[in-house]
């Protein structure tokens, strides 16, 4: 099935739909059984060859869509003839469409009532009206498809919903790897990475958890889906802070699933027999109530926000450390860090065991644990190894991309055991999965899809 969408220019509306269309298609695997799709895009009144518009890239590329390579071509009779459907995004190009022989094949979009639906054009706005066009043609591209392809697809918003809340979101795997476990397991539901502000962060959980869906929330916005929630875990409530959401009879329920593979993480680097190389993917479940892993260790943790605190929670709660060396850009920060934890339930000795540091230079840690965002861009490090006392033994970098962080990187450089985020960002992504549906994922896919985008 050819589908052509239809606006003006062809700079703006009609390729990020063709974007959300091929998404969706790859989501559902559209284009490798049954009837494929083929997806472009055209405008009534384009100059061929003119690259997308710079707020439509952008829009685009903090959804996790890429523009940079469409080129704008002109609706020809050819085009129209030689498509399935043509859906326009406004009147007029559906009249222009008619002209060029359309015939039944011309369409507009039509919302859940049934109402046909003009996408306004957001050329020449900001970047909120560039965002809400998307956003927009997110839900009507995706009912267009649910209405064309019934079976094995699911409609974004019709219950089967799951997003990942966040800012920045475009970097996430966590797509890459639900999908792929969606379409194993049969699951009519598909998962998005969503640009979220913390304003509109709890609005946007509990919608869609209530309409069936579920998700996970990344940074910054852990602290907010956790005030959001009808019904936390011990590990929300120890930490503040929600990385997986879903809903059952009306209540809106959040585990902090990173808990559960930071556990796997440590378990998988630091178990029996001493420190490990790193693993670029990850390996079976680990229960997370006994880890059998070494005691006694010196562990020094970078950062103060949602992962730091549920590497904390798991240090603690699990006997994992004997000593704990916060350190953060701000001081200030580890500090709160370390009195929130310390009056928790059960945690008299929390003083004891954990101290906000000023500088993590000349530090001794057996285990080095990076729970900042730095090292994303694949370049910076959080700190240099060598201004340590003494190297650890294991580096554990929640960071994650394409290639090992230059963190990783410096460790094993050093012959240090180090593994990165990938293999906790599969393991608490199956724990996610868990949480909504009751049931392991099918078992190795998402770790499999980890490797398949790193090779």
């Amino acid at each position: 099935m050819t589908i052509t969408f239809v606006c003006t220019g062809n700079t703006c509306r009609s390729p990020m739909a063709e974007a959300v269309a091929r998404r969706l298609a790859d989501a559902h695997g559209l284009g490798r059984a049954g009837t494929p799709l083929v997806a472009r895009s055209a405008g009534t009144a384009s100059w061929p060859g003119f690259p997308a518009s710079d707020g439509a890239r952008r829009a685009a590329s903090a959804a996790g869509l890429d523009l940079e390579s469409h080129r704008s071509a002109t609706l020809t009779p050819e085009l129209v003839a030689d498509s399935d459907v043509v859906v326009c995004m406004g009147r007029g190009h559906a009249v222009a469409a008619l002209e060029l022989g359309g015939g039944a094949r011309v369409r507009l979009f039509h919302d859940e009532s049934g109402s046909e639906v003009e996408v306004e054009d957001p050329f020449g706005g900001g970047r909120r009206l560039y965002d809400a066009a998307l956003q927009q043609l997110e839900a009507l591209v995706g009912g267009l498809l649910a209405e064309l392809f019934t079976e094995g697809f699911a409609r974004p918003g019709k219950g089967a919903s799951y997003v990942l809340l966040g800012d920045p979101v475009a970097h996430s795997l966590s797509p890459t790897l639900h999908n792929a476990a969606f379409r194993s397991a049969r699951r009519q539901a598909v998962y998005w990475a969503r640009p979220t502000s913390a304003a509109e962060c709890g609005a946007v959980l509990r919608a869609t958890a209530l309409a069936g869906g579920g998700g996970n929330v990344t940074a910054p916005l852990k602290g907010v889906a956790a005030r959001s929630l009808d019904a936390a875990t011990a590990a929300v409530r120890a930490t503040g802070a929600c990385n997986a959401f879903w809903a059952r009879d009306g209540v809106v329920h959040g585990d902090n699933t990173d808990v559960e593979g930071f556990l796997g993480t440590w378990k998988q680097t630091l178990g029996e027999g001493g420190p490990r190389a790193g693993q670029d993917g990850a390996g079976a479940r680990d229960a997370p109530d006994a880890p059998d892993v070494p005691e006694g260790l010196d562990v020094l943790l970078l950062g103060a926000g949602g992962a730091a605190r549920a590497v904390l929670h798991a240090l603690l709660e699990f006997g994992l450390a004997r000593r704990v060396a916060l350190w953060n850009r701000t001081a200030g920060r580890t500090e709160r860090m370390v009195k929130g934890f310390a009056r928790g339930a059960g945690r008299s000795r929390v003083s004891e065991q954990v101290r906000a540091v000023r500088g993590w230079q000349r530090t001794a840690p057996d285990v080095v644990v990076n729970a900042t965002a730095v090292g994303m861009d694949g370049k910076s490090a959080p700190i240099d190894l060598r201004g340590l006392a003494s190297l650890p033994q294991a580096v554990i970098d929640l960071v994650y991309g394409d290639e090992p962080t230059a963190l990783v990187r410096q460790a094993r450089a050093l012959g240090v055991a180090a593994t990165d985020g990938r293999d906790m960002l599969s393991r608490q992504a199956e724990a996610s999965y868990r949480c909504w549906f009751d049931e392991d994922p099918p078992a190795g896919v998402m770790a499999e899809a980890l490797r398949r985008r790193r090779a």
